[in-house]
């Protein structure tokens, strides 16, 4: 826009502006003068003060008449529709707890087992220990389906052993296994003696669910497992004789008798090893 249309746009409105207020200042004095008698004076200001006063009594009524409504469609809503907003709530609140307790996992403490073998990735073992303390989480990949038997054997944590060339000889372990019925993972503590193998009876048993995280010592005197509140705790048999020479930390290993059915994985997390010799 040029310099002199901008000037003609300015002047204009500067114009309007005026006129604008002589006009209100011509009206105004006309009106507070109109001409009329005391009588239809009185009237004119007592129709208005009346009007005023019922303009009031509107003014007043009118939230009060609103909040009644409101009132009255609330209780018409029927308890099945109060029911049906609950439940379309519900499922968010649920999704935002679960998203809230889901475990942070270290790709660090991952476990690892290759469909078709048994021993796990990557190797734990360790000489001359004398506890193995730590905790573990299970996850829907640790889940597993043999469709046989071998599904009721024990898989083994982690643990001690006191013979190097025959692990199962004198051994001391946290075992586990998926349990396809319940949907849970079940951990106990086991022992090996002299070949034999000494399981988890059924009050030894802690069932934890996908994602739960449990804990385990296993030491020279016993196993202790604990999940929640649930503590289950075996000392040694009393024919199994540890010895710090030759013992070290048993690997993680699939079975039983049976190779691991699908690539299993789950984590661990160790008390390092320096601190338990």
């Amino acid at each position: 826009m040029s310099g002199e249309r901008l000037a003609g746009w300015f002047g204009g409105g500067l114009v309007a502006l005026g006129v604008g207020l002589a006009i209100g200042i011509a009206n105004a004095p006309a009106a507070s003068a109109a001409p009329g008698n005391s009588s239809d004076s009185a009237s004119t200001h007592r129709g208005a003060a009346s009007s005023a006063r019922g303009a009031q009594t509107t003014a007043r009524r009118a939230p009060a008449a609103r909040v009644s409504q409101a009132v009255a469609t609330r209780s018409a809503q029927t308890p099945q529709q109060a029911a049906g907003v609950a439940r379309a709530a519900r499922p968010q609140v649920e999704s935002r707890a679960a998203a809230s307790t889901s475990p942070a996992r270290n790709p660090l403490d991952a476990i690892v087992m290759l469909k078709g073998w048994q021993l796990a990735l990557p190797p734990q073992l360790v000489f001359f220990v004398k506890q193995v303390v730590g905790s573990a989480t299970f996850t829907d990949d640790t889940k597993y389906d043999l469709h046989n038997v071998d599904q009721y054997d024990w898989n083994k944590l982690t643990g001690i052993s006191f013979t190097l060339l025959h692990p199962d000889d004198n051994a001391i372990m946290v075992a586990w296994r998926y349990n396809v019925d319940t949907q849970m993972f079940e951990i106990g503590p086991y022992y090996n003696m002299d070949f034999a193998r000494i399981m988890p009876t059924d009050d030894e048993i802690i069932s934890v669910p996908v994602d739960g995280k449990f804990t385990f010592n296993v030491d020279y005197q016993g196993i202790t497992l604990r999940y929640g509140d649930t503590v289950v705790y075996k000392p040694l048999p009393a024919g199994l004789h540890p010895n710090q020479l030759s013992a070290f930390r048993i690997n993680s290993w699939f079975g039983g008798t049976s190779n691991a059915p699908k690539t299993i994985w789950y984590y661990m997390q160790l008390k390092p090893w320096w601190l338990t010799l």
